[in-house]
């Protein structure tokens, strides 16, 4: 898409993306109007330091497949460009270089899980000055623990909008939590039932099921 105005950020591991990342991607997209939503595969992810982490290259050829039919979706190699860890920081600040014009909204996406552990990410406090950040709801992680988690560690300056479903700063960027449907898919499970020689048919794309079995993925 040619100079989207809206942006959203979708990164992971993706390892292997399966129908979940898929799911609550459109709809935070759907929710916040987003022209499109880019998937950024972690090079070398610094909170998952898997032994069964596939390599980067099927990792983002995997995406690829998985987002080909959604005219909103694409696919960014970034990570793998810039090499190292792939720390969040870093691949905004890239990709703000890249999308050089200051009408561009970046909103990156993040579940309420890690959310509320961002304060582990490596110098987390910028992503606030840079993009949007949109909490995805997950089990066990209510509206009331992430609005508490927002105002006594990262600013009590942040003013709730009922119009917007998003925390508003004079100097921050927004913090919006949007509701999605919390599809009981993992990455984990999945590669669980492949090492045991088990179906994940209906788990993920059939193209990347495909794939999977093409190139003998965590068997």
């Amino acid at each position: 898409m040619d100079r989207p105005q809206k942006l959203g950020i979708m990164g992971g591991t993706f390892n292997p993306i399966h129908l979940a990342h898929l799911r609550v991607a459109e709809e935070a997209r759907d929710a916040l109007q987003l022209d499109e939503v880019v998937f950024i595969p972690a090079y070398k992810p610094p909170h998952k330091m898997s032994t069964d982490l596939a390599p980067f290259v099927h990792r983002l050829n995997m995406v690829a497949l998985a987002v080909t039919d959604n005219p909103h979706f694409g696919v960014s190699d970034i990570e793998g460009r810039l090499g190292g860890i792939s720390y969040t920081v870093r691949t905004i600040k890239k990709l703000k270089e890249k999308f050089y014009y200051s009408t561009i909204e970046i909103h990156y996406f993040i579940g309420a899980d890690a959310f509320v552990e961002i304060e582990t990410w490596w110098k987390y406090m910028e992503l606030f000055e840079l993009a949007n950040m949109v909490v995805l709801t997950r089990p066990g992680h209510s509206i009331y623990e992430i609005r508490t988690f927002l105002l006594d560690k990262i600013s009590n300056a942040y003013e709730w909008c009922e119009k917007t479903s998003s925390f508003s700063h004079s100097k921050l960027k927004k913090v919006f939590i949007i509701p999605v449907t919390n599809l009981d898919i993992s990455a984990s499970k999945i590669r669980t039932l492949l090492q045991e020689q088990k179906s994940a048919r209906y788990l993920l794309p059939d193209k990347v099921r495909d794939y999977i079995e093409r190139y003998k993925l965590y068997h």
